[in-house]
């Protein structure tokens, strides 16, 4: 459950103004992920062999589904409340430890809103379509990791601007680029991992 208070100056959702409103949110949401399948992974912890990730990689499918209910108050007097429902598979298979094709990820998750009222803003007026969003992940060659993102609208049958993603992946960091068709944004993003490990491993 979450809570957040904010001063925001942003776009009006009805014209071609800004807006300066506080904003109240109130947010519960579950999610549950139900196995279907899943590999038998020898080893628990990483060794030499992976040069990519910094986890074991464990190849499944799974099903997942998921509530989240927002109820958001404006300064203006205005409010909306939205109830979705989402379920799909996701789908993880390969090591991610040989050059060539060894990790892909794909989920498919069929998203369901109901909603009443609408925000001031432009920003985070809640789309209350169905929707089916896919992601998409396939390892090209070595540490090249390309990613999509898009999602299709079942009331009028047409895909969004997709998302697309190059990840350099190691098993310390991660380097990528990204560009976003819908606003035509790009960027570049950099993770280094396992600030948090306090444990003793041998080295390799």
């Amino acid at each position: 459950m979450i809570y957040d208070i904010g001063h925001f100056k942003a776009k009006s959702r009805t014209e071609e103004k800004f807006n300066e409103l506080f904003r109240n949110t109130f947010v519960a949401q579950y999610n549950h992920k139900f196995p279907i399948w899943k590999k038998f992974a020898a080893e628990k912890t990483i060794d030499e062999s992976y040069k990519f990730s910094p986890i074991v990689v464990n190849q499944s499918i799974d099903w997942s589904s998921g509530i989240q209910s927002g109820l958001f108050f404006y300064s203006d007097g205005s409010s909306q409340f939205a109830t979705k429902f989402n379920t799909g598979p996701i789908i993880t298979l390969g090591a991610f430890k040989r050059k060539f094709l060894d990790y892909t990820y794909f989920s498919a998750n069929f998203n369901y809103v109901l909603k009443d009222g609408n925000s001031p803003f432009s920003f985070d007026n809640i789309n209350k379509d169905p929707k089916i969003n896919f992601s998409y992940e396939q390892q090209i060659i070595g540490p090249l990791v390309f990613g999509l993102q898009t999602s299709l609208n079942l009331d009028n049958e047409d895909f969004s601007d997709p998302y697309y993603a190059l990840d350099f992946k190691r098993r310390a960091y991660a380097i990528g680029a990204f560009y976003n068709s819908a606003d035509e944004s790009l960027g570049i993003k950099f993770n280094i991992f396992n600030f948090d490990y306090s444990g003793l491993a041998p080295k390799f």
